[in-house]
């Protein structure tokens, strides 16, 4: 058996189309006659919003244009005020027997001028023209009904697309933030035109519809380029390197349904495994599948350091007492450390496992009790699997030969949702169904000449859904496992700026008397220097809180890291938290405000001659303008004739991407 659980099939979806008929809540009236009253104007919305526009049987013939099989016939009129170069209007017929015709022109009811017409559909087949307008011009629309006087009843919607966004092009194209975690923001594709750019993406449907972005890789080059619905239901990017007039594509960098659910139809690109350059520039072509515009959301985000993932057998850590282990993991790690060589009963080998090593220091039997949880601690209903390997004398990875516990069990037919070692189970190994299959196998018996030896454990979310949970270990002993296998375990660190000081934060157990802590700090997250040490007091397996405050930070990016060093020398050196420093942030004042068309930012020589960047915000967050800045542009103004009118908030940031000052205005 490969599979526990059935395969399920991808869900054919349909798409909308970009522009979408919607229905309307204006009521409008056609005139029977050729008119330019005020009654009879149909709006132009950015989108087709259909509006009633019928022909009874009472009204007359008044045009006969011959064009699109059009002729003397009962016919009726309504008209629009261009607002753009583009507009599109589209006449749909509410019976499917009715065809019907339509005119476009300009000039007066004196003096008309045939522009275009449209008969293309048929029977109940809406008619539709495109026209290259004049902004403020009279448009007149003519719809009769084909080859019949009789009554015909019928929407029409006139709209124009919006303009292509600003990062239509990649030499617009908008720069994203990298920070450890994913910093969701929300673009648009609609109407946006092919930019034409080569070479020419490797995967998904043409790039009809594709606009660009671009950022700097982390000093570990271990991002990953995360998108999400909005609007926009399917999506596609390439990845590239180089500029815009001399593109590379960046190996393996197209993808077009990587997300998970609900954005299995999304893109998502992961580089833990084989890191990008960091510091160099990378560009982002993102469109929609099939010509699809709308919404979507897009994120790039990747440590500066990136250490062995604890997915692979090389990154784990030690176990040696109960309690929460709170790994939410996600994926499977960068290395395939199970195969048919050493998989035991994992038929499929690894899914989302994270590995652990433990080392007994004295003889008799181990068992565990594994209970997966949710995200507030409660017990839940998730499939984990599990192996252990040993004993060892060094940590060997990938552990060699077949383990000697292994469960495959698949609850809750086979047992419950609980697995482990436990007494009264006299199986090594189980598969997923079977006699006596329940989840438990037979605990691990320690001799005289196993002490002191290294387990290696592998544990399993078969379900692939990123929940942790609860190790009890029954041990013969309460001490039976040494915590001196790797010297101290290191939970979590944090740093943040307080006032004028930056606290570094963080968590350990299984603390000794002697143990002490060296906190270190880096300008580039790369070349670390010590700033000082902490003693400490057994915590044994208890959880401890520790903080270190750096009155000295460097203005812009700090990287702390803390290396735990037990009493007989060995040492374990947490992850890498980084925090930007910045002692003159301030509130920036802005003039005039409100403002029509320029604005000018009030602040001090300092700050001014460290801006590298200005951003644009409007009221949702969303950046709507940003330019890079020569830190001797002398004073700050800013151009936002181009803005809607509303709220905005002003964003500088130096040449690293720290930020400076904020400032909020309104544009009138």
């Amino acid at each position: 058996m490969s599979n526990k659980h059935q395969a399920t099939l991808r869900p054919f979806i349909a798409l909308a189309m970009q522009g979408a008929f919607v229905a309307s809540g204006i009521a409008q009236s056609s005139s029977d006659a050729c008119s330019f009253n005020a009654a009879y104007q149909y709006p132009v919305n950015s989108s087709c919003v259909f509006s009633g526009f019928d022909k009874p049987s009472s009204y007359v013939a008044n045009l006969s244009p011959g064009t699109c099989g059009g002729g003397n016939y009962d016919d009726a009129f309504g008209w629009f005020t261009a607002t753009s170069t583009t507009t599109i209007i589209t006449y749909d017929p509410d019976n499917l027997f009715h065809n019907p015709i339509m005119h476009l022109y300009s000039g007066t009811c004196a003096s008309l001028t045939y522009l275009a017409c449209a008969n293309a559909n048929g029977n109940g087949g809406n008619e539709t023209i495109t026209w290259t307008t004049t902004v403020g011009v009279n448009y007149l629309v003519r719809i009769q009904r084909s080859g019949t006087n009789s009554s015909m009843d019928g929407r029409l919607c006139v709209w124009s697309p919006p303009p292509p966004p600003s990062n239509d092009d990649c030499g617009n194209a908008i720069d994203l933030p990298v920070f450890d975690a994913c910093f969701m923001q929300t673009f648009t594709n609609v109407s946006a035109t092919p930019s034409g750019t080569t070479p020419a993406p490797t995967c998904s449907s043409a790039p009809n519809t594709d606009v660009w972005f671009r950022f700097v890789a982390p000093a570990s080059g271990a991002v990953r380029i995360y998108s999400e619905t909005g609007s926009l239901t399917d999506g596609a990017m390439q990845l590239y390197t180089g500029s815009c007039g001399a593109m590379t594509l960046v190996p393996g960098g197209c993808d077009d349904d990587g997300g998970v659910d609900p954005n299995t139809l999304m893109p998502y690109l992961d580089y833990r495994c084989s890191p990008l350059t960091g510091g160099a520039t990378y560009y982002i072509r993102f469109w929609g599948y099939n010509n699809n515009a709308g919404t979507f959301g897009l994120c790039v985000y990747g440590p500066d350091v990136f250490p062995t993932p604890i997915q692979d057998c090389s990154g784990g850590f030690t176990v040696c007492s109960s309690g929460a282990i709170n790994n939410a993991s996600d994926w499977r790690g960068c290395s395939a450390d199970l195969g048919g060589s050493n998989r035991g009963c994992l038929l499929n080998n690894e899914r989302q496992g994270t590995w652990y090593y433990f080392s007994p220091q004295t003889t008799g039997n181990l068992g565990f009790t594994l209970q997966p949880t949710n995200h507030i601690g409660q017990p839940a209903n998730v499939d984990y699997d599990f192996a252990i390997w040993g004993p060892m004398s060094t940590i060997t990875c990938p552990p060699a030969g077949a383990p000697i516990r292994c469960s495959y069990a698949y609850p809750p037919s086979a047992g419950t949702w609980l697995t482990g070692m436990a007494t009264g189970n006299a199986d090594v190994s189980e598969a997923a169904n079977g006699a006596g299959v329940n989840g438990f196998v037979a605990p691990i018996t320690v001799g005289a000449g196993d002490v002191g030896q290294i387990y290696i454990m592998y544990v399993d979310n078969f379900d692939q859904d990123g929940q942790s949970f609860n190790l009890t270990w029954n041990l013969s002993t309460p001490d039976q496992l040494d915590c001196t296998l790797l010297p101290i375990v290191m939970i979590d660190i944090e740093a943040f700026q307080q006032q004028d000081r930056v606290m570094v934060q963080w968590s350990a157990k299984e603390l000794a008397a002697n143990d002490r802590f060296l906190v270190e700090r880096s300008p580039d997250g790369r070349t670390f220097l010590p700033i000082g040490a902490i003693p400490v007091s057994s915590s044994g397996t208890t959880r401890t809180s520790h903080e270190f405050e750096d009155p000295r930070p460097e203005n812009g990016p700090n990287y702390y890291r803390v290396i735990a060093v037990a009493g007989d020398g060995t040492s374990t050196t947490s992850e890498v938290a980084k925090v930007h420093f910045r002692r003159h942030a301030q509130a920036l004042m802005i003039l005039p405000n409100p403002a029509a068309d320029l604005i000018h930012v009030l602040t001090t020589e300092d700050v001014v001659n460290e801006v590298g960047e200005i951003r644009l915000h409007d009221g949702s967050g969303r950046m709507v303008g940003h330019r890079k800045r020569s830190t001797d542009a002398g004073p700050i103004r800013v151009p936002i004739g181009d803005l809607d009118a509303g709220y905005y908030t002003l964003l500088l940031l130096d040449g690293s991407g720290a930020p400076l000052g904020t400032g909020r205005f309104m544009k009138e």
